[in-house]
């Protein structure tokens, strides 16, 4: 082979290698969760909460689940992983797109306390007990509600009020981007866990502050600069019950779902959880 022709071969060997690095031999497939939740860790793997990740997959994270929605639509994202909730009313408002309903985690929602503060979290727990079919009726009300149309809830918004330490306030930390649990209203909030929180602090005489924050940043904020609780759709686990206390569950039938495209038959034939893991270790971008 002539000094030409071993040029020639280099050349179209490295466009070989190109082309099947271009044409996804071993690509990810990409994944949009919401940043800090639940699904993110399922997707991207946490020793703390057990979830082993999936290393075919390249997750993008988001601030709420109806921005990957969006990018779903636009071909960037395959699919998307977040709460079934949240999941079932952003797929009631965006056609085009299906939930694969079996539950790839199963979890329960509670109000994170300060863990020096145990009368709050036995009198919170009362409340929940007491006002069982109250959360309930709430819980029901933002059944249509979501990221994208939050913007046209017709409610009144709960006012954020202003933490003053010489008052009695019920201080909350949350994180507003995840409706239908919580989420901006001009200068207040609303959102299912905004009203249980202004339940919460009415029924025992409290004033109500809301104080809006990055959702990872909510567990370490308890017990700082007058945070008493978090109130964010946060998931009940051994890694969080490590710096904060968890109340009672308020909402006991969360679990992670995955939304596809409509005319997706990837995960049509799936029956159980195991059968959707199956699939989903074996997609490729």
């Amino acid at each position: 082979m002539n000094k030409f022709s071993k040029i020639v071969a280099l050349l179209m060997a490295v466009c070989f290698v190109v082309c099947l690095a271009s044409c996804g031999g071993d690509a990810k497939v990409k994944v949009g969760v919401q940043s800090g939740t639940t699904g993110y860790s399922f997707m991207a793997g946490d020793a703390d909460w057990g979830f082993d990740g999936f290393s075919n997959v390249e997750v993008a994270s988001y601030d709420n689940a109806g921005l990957a929605l969006k990018d779903v639509e636009a071909g960037n994202v395959k699919y998307v992983v977040i709460d079934a909730d949240v999941a079932k009313s952003l797929v009631a408002s965006n056609e085009g797109f299906k939930v694969i309903d079996i539950a790839l985690t199963t979890e329960s929602y509670g109000i994170a306390v300060d863990k020096n503060q145990p009368e709050l979290l036995e009198k919170i727990n009362g409340v929940l007990a007491d006002k069982a079919d109250d959360i309930t009726a709430i819980i029901d009300s933002y059944a249509n509600v979501d990221d994208n149309n939050s913007k046209d809830w017709a409610g009144t918004p709960i006012p954020a009020g202003t933490y003053d330490a010489n008052k009695d306030q019920l201080v909350v930390a949350t994180n507003a981007a995840f409706a239908p649990f919580e989420f901006v209203v001009g200068d207040g909030f609303a959102g299912i866990d905004m009203e249980i929180a202004k339940l919460v602090a009415d029924e025992l005489g409290m004033e109500l502050v809301i104080m809006n924050m990055d959702f990872e940043a909510i567990t370490g904020a308890l017990g700082k600069n007058g945070v008493d609780v978090g109130i964010a759709g946060m998931t009940i686990n051994a890694a969080r019950k490590k710096v904060v206390n968890f109340t009672d569950s308020y909402f006991t039938d969360a679990y992670q779902v995955i939304i596809a495209k409509a005319d997706d038959t990837t995960f049509d034939s799936c029956k159980t959880t195991e059968e959707v893991l199956d699939v989903l270790k074996g997609l490729k971008g």
